[in-house]
């Protein structure tokens, strides 16, 4: 499955969760992989829950306080 991570494309399994989607785009662009202090907003700019469930091509963007992403 594919989805966008502050508009960088992560590919992953079908069903992923958001906070795999995160993790992958952490691991690609060799960041930290802590999710401590991490805002997820969709592309409307709704607040995403780490846990919740995304579909192909979902759009999610990534702000950390501890972060610059």
């Amino acid at each position: 499955m594919k989805a966008f991570v502050n508009d960088t494309e992560v590919r992953t399994y079908c069903g992923a969760k958001v906070k795999s989607v995160v993790l992958a785009y952490c691991r690609a662009n060799s960041l930290p992989l802590n999710l401590e202090d991490l805002e997820v907003r969709d592309a409307y700019g709704n607040l995403v829950d780490l846990d919740g469930s995304l579909r192909a091509n979902s759009k999610v963007y990534v702000k950390s306080t501890s972060l610059n992403l």
